[in-house]
């Protein structure tokens, strides 16, 4: 079982990594358009499209490494009024609908990408893409951010005590 957790472990920090490296590639693929647009008079035709589908792809590539490190964005006006039992209910709940979500997420992407592949379905934009890459890291992202939020499930139920949730600070 630890194998697998230390593959699993390995998968999240790569595509994490990987994510920043999307970051990285498209801030500066946006810096080289502006500069040569400002320069030159001449773009980059593709960038924006590019960019675009760069920003799905780090999204899905990091979403489940983030949840692993609590960093989503949360609303916590309910968590702070209610009692620790109560606030740990609702965290084991809303962490599993959130798993069935994203596995039938990943699911129906999975799908939404063979049909795409088998119809040759292309993009029609600057640059003819096919559908099937702007797709691709969907139902990857969603499987184990679905399998994220189930350990995170996990984590609840074995947990003691949930460490109370504090304020905003202004």
């Amino acid at each position: 079982m630890k194998t697998i957790e230390k593959i699993y472990d390995f998968i999240l920090n790569f595509f994490a990594f990987l994510a920043c490296l999307t970051l990285i590639a498209m801030m500066l693929a946006t810096v080289i358009k502006v500069a040569m647009r400002v320069f030159f008079n001449y773009g980059i035709h593709g960038i924006d499209q590019i960019s675009g589908i760069m920003m799905v792809y780090i999204t899905f590539l990091g979403a489940a490494w983030v949840l692993r490190k609590d960093g989503h964005v949360t609303v916590d006006i309910l968590m702070t009024i209610v009692s620790a039992p109560m606030r740990r209910m609702m965290l084991i709940v809303s962490s599993i609908l959130s798993a069935i979500v994203c596995l039938i997420m990943a699911y129906y992407g999975y799908h939404a990408i063979i049909r795409s592949v088998q119809r040759g379905i292309m993009v029609a934009a600057e640059l003819e893409i096919p559908r099937a890459i702007n797709l691709a890291v969907i139902p990857v992202g969603c499987f184990l951010l679905g399998v994220e939020f189930i350990l995170r499930t996990l984590r609840f139920i074995r947990a003691d005590t949930i460490q109370p949730c504090k304020p905003a600070e202004h």
